[in-house]
């Protein structure tokens, strides 16, 4: 059920996200001129967008830079601002206001420094939207044979990817979710290396694991006390939801997608460890 829950969740984002796409896709040659414009700035508009407590936007966003109109900085900087269901669950339990602010403000600081960082020192000469997808995406497979080359099929291809993109969710989340189940927290919680200054090493990694229930097992943790806020906010600086699935599966650059991966495990690392030795 959490699984299904979890997935839903993203459905009406990610229709609205592959009607965008379906659209832009008439349009490459303006849409890459757009892009190509708007990339210096595109760590700031992703921290932005990241930090919307909502689980659908790393997926949103991976699927865009899939089809080539997202730089890669632009979505490491949307992974590290994503918290997921981290907002509405401190919410729930009663989660100070100054604790919000402080967690939304630092993960998007975070967000935009590492985004320009990985822009100018490494992704920067990397990414070509003018030839991207390349042949490494077959793009009858991802438009699941809908063609999107009229306002008639949009819809439909819409439909057809986001329908092709939540059963793979559904199963893919359904065996992850069984593993953390058997694991269980408690178990977690253990090998956490509590009050170590590597600790946010350990939580990054579990923020790594896709799933909106990681966020709400990491919030548990801080207020439980069993982990520190620098953990807390590097693991949910590496996590990104379902986004690092749809990553991997649709980018059409496996090797590129899995730098992004672990830039944006880096830096959530990094960033833990600042935090817990300046606050």
């Amino acid at each position: 059920m959490e699984c299904l829950t979890d997935v839903l969740k993203t459905i009406p984002i990610l229709f609205i996200v592959y009607i965008v796409i379906c659209w832009m896709e008439t349009r490459m040659d303006a849409v890459t001129r757009i892009v190509t414009s708007t990339e210096p700035v595109g760590p700031i508009i992703g921290a932005l967008v990241g930090a919307i407590p909502q689980c659908g936007f790393s997926v949103g966003c991976s699927a865009l830079y899939c089809r080539g109109f997202l730089a890669p900085a632009t979505l490491i900087a949307v992974y590290l601002s994503t918290s997921d269901e981290a907002i509405p669950v401190l919410l729930a339990g009663g989660g100070s206001w100054q604790m919000i602010a402080f967690l939304i403000i630092t993960k998007i600081i975070i967000a935009v420094v590492a985004g320009y960082l990985f822009y100018f020192l490494w992704f920067r000469k990397k990414w070509n939207p003018g030839e991207w997808p390349d042949d490494e995406m077959d793009m009858e497979e991802v438009n699941a044979g809908c063609s999107c080359c009229n306002s008639q099929s949009l819809i439909g291809a819409a439909i057809s990817r986001t329908v092709n993109t939540t059963v793979f969710l559904v199963f893919t989340m359904l065996i992850l979710n069984t593993v953390i189940y058997f694991i269980s927290e408690d178990t977690l919680a253990s090998i956490l290396l509590s009050g170590s200054v590597f600790q946010p090493v350990l939580c990054a990694l579990i923020g790594l694991i896709p799933g909106c229930a990681v966020s709400v097992l990491l919030i548990e943790l801080l207020t439980a006390g069993t982990i520190s806020l620098g953990g807390a906010i590097a693991g949910l600086s590496a996590g990104a939801g379902f986004g690092f699935i749809l990553l991997l599966r649709e980018a059409p650059n496996r090797k590129i997608a899995w730098q992004i991966i672990g830039c944006t495990y880096v830096a959530a690392v990094i960033a833990g460890i600042l935090v817990d030795l300046i606050v």
